[in-house]
Parts: structure tokens; C-alpha cells; sequence
């Protein structure tokens, strides 16, 4: 049976043009009907333009396709087959990583749309941490040559790390004479697990890392708040003189979740943990 190039268009939804560039680079070449000049495809032919899209979807370049195509060598068809399973498997984590923060996103969405701030200091949750948290001082990372590493492959790293866990990046707000709550902008926070420590390992000396350490520990409040930034400056300088903490405090923030709006600041759904005792 033969099939016209716009029948094999209807079939496999691609235009006419996708398939005259594929005959013209060689990569599919239709048969032609030396007595009218009409092209038209066989049933094997549909075959190969299948694996070809299937190649491409996977992006896998047209040039490498023809390249395999003109070897008419089985190694070569081989290391394709063997480049398409590699991507495969990369897109299946891909995947498998987009669902995971699907369901922390709806998870989070279900708890922010319940949510009320709790006001009434009595009732917030005094915890004990003993914890140990790794500074990275992104200013040192990227204005200067003290680290030997690839900054942007690290931040993609700990960006999928950080995904496979229950906490994100963690931000040091430096309370200042009990007026003032200020995020220290030069330092991002991961907390010390194995994952963690694993990526940091595979990009710092043990004295970069031991430098980066900061042992955390005492009575904390532990709360949840969604507001804007400056909201949330607010509650924490609340909750300090509340507590009657020192004026020169800290707090550390997990930000969740956010929600972009037009006219009015962003809205931050934050945990807040506050040092309520002396070291």
C-alpha cells in the first residue's frame, strides 16, 4: 500500500513541510513515481519516520539521526538506541522530580488555604534544635576565586537535592536593637543531612566545609506565617519582644510558599524559628 505525503501528514499530525526537509536532508527519502513525479511512502517507510520522531522528541539532533542513517552501521544504530535509553532514563528523574514538588505544591496549597497566623503568643510551640547547618556565602562563591568549583552546576545541585527533602534553603534574619529584621542577604543555608553532605563534599576541601559549618542549638519558637516581607519582619520582631529575647537576636526562615501578586507585595508562606534562649 502506498500513502500520498499528505496522508502520512494526517497520520502522524506533522506538516507536508516537515517531510519534503526530511527527504531533502536524506534522513527520509519517499519513493517516487517516475511516470507523474508524485512521492509517496511505504508501510516500512512509516516505520523509520515513527523512530525518527521518537528520536527527535527525545533531542536527539536531525544531524546525528542522518549521520546514523547514511553509516548503515549496526554500532552506530546501536550507541543511538543506547544515547536514546540514556535520555530516557534522565526524563523518567525528570518526571518523577515534577511530581514530587506537584504534590509538595498541592500539600502546602492545602495548608496555606486553611491558614490563620497565630497572634496569640501564649499558644506558639517552644522546640528544642539541636542542628547543624551549612552557610554557603554566595558573595565569596561568586565574586571571587576562593572556591575551586562550578558555582552553577553546585546551585543546580542543591536546588534537586533540596527537592528530595522536607526543607529548602534556609535564610538568617539578623534581628538589630529589637527595631529592625533584616534577612542577611550573603549567606543561604542548608541544613546538615546526607544528601546534603554529600553534594557539598563533591565541590569543597574539608576546610571550606568546616568553615561553612554552624551548629545551631536551644529553645526556639517554631512558627508558620503567611504575609509579605514586611509582615513577616514585623511578627518576628513581635515575637522577640514578647519573649523579652535578647535585642540583638536571630531567626531562621524557611521560605514555602509564595504568591505572586500585581499590585500588592508578594505573600511568603514562611516557618520562622526563633532563638528565644542564650547560648
Amino acid at each position: 500500500m502506498k500513502l500520498s505525503i499528505g496522508e502520512v501528514s494526517k497520520i502522524f499530525n506533522i506538516s507536508k513541510e516537515t517531510l519534503r526537509y526530511y527527504d531533502k536532508i536524506g534522513i527520509l527519502k519517499p519513493e517516487v513515481n517516475k511516470e507523474n513525479g508524485y512521492r509517496y511512502y511505504l508501510f516500512k517507510d512509516l516505520e523509520q519516520l515513527s523512530l525518527i520522531l521518537g528520536i527527535k522528541l527525545l533531542g536527539i539532533s536531525l544531524s546525528d539521526i542522518k549521520k546514523t542513517i547514511e553509516s548503515e552501521n549496526l554500532n552506530e544504530y546501536k550507541n543511538l538506541v543506547l544515547k536514546q535509553e540514556e535520555i530516557l532514563e534522565m526524563k523518567k528523574k525528570e518526571l518523577e522530580h515534577l511530581e514530587h514538588n506537584l504534590n509538595k505544591s498541592k500539600e502546602i496549597l492545602e495548608i496555606v488555604t486553611a491558614f490563620e497566623n497565630e497572634y496569640n503568643f501564649k499558644n506558639l510551640k517552644v522546640t528544642q534544635i539541636n542542628d547543624t547547618l551549612y552557610g554557603l556565602d554566595m558573595k565569596k562563591l561568586l565574586n571571587s576565586n576562593s572556591y575551586s568549583i562550578n558555582t552553577i552546576s553546585l546551585e543546580k545541585e542543591l536546588a534537586y537535592l533540596n527537592e528530595e527533602i522536607s526543607d529548602t534553603y534556609i535564610y538568617l534574619y539578623n534581628i538589630i536593637e529589637n527595631t529592625t529584621a533584616k534577612e542577611d542577604e550573603n549567606f543561604l543555608f542548608v541544613i546538615k543531612n546526607t544528601q546534603n553532605t554529600h553534594i557539598l563534599n563533591k565541590y569543597f576541601s574539608k576546610e571550606d566545609i568546616d568553615s561553612m559549618k554552624k551548629d545551631i542549638s536551644g529553645k526556639y519558637i517554631s512558627v508558620d506565617f503567611y504575609g509579605t516581607v514586611s509582615q513577616i519582619n514585623e511578627y518576628i520582631l513581635s515575637i522577640n519582644k514578647y519573649f523579652k529575647c535578647p535585642d540583638n537576636n536571630s531567626a531562621y526562615v524557611t521560605y514555602k510558599f509564595y504568591l505572586p501578586k500585581k499590585i500588592e507585595d508578594v505573600m511568603y508562606f514562611v516557618n520562622i524559628n526563633l532563638k528565644i534562649d542564650e547560648d
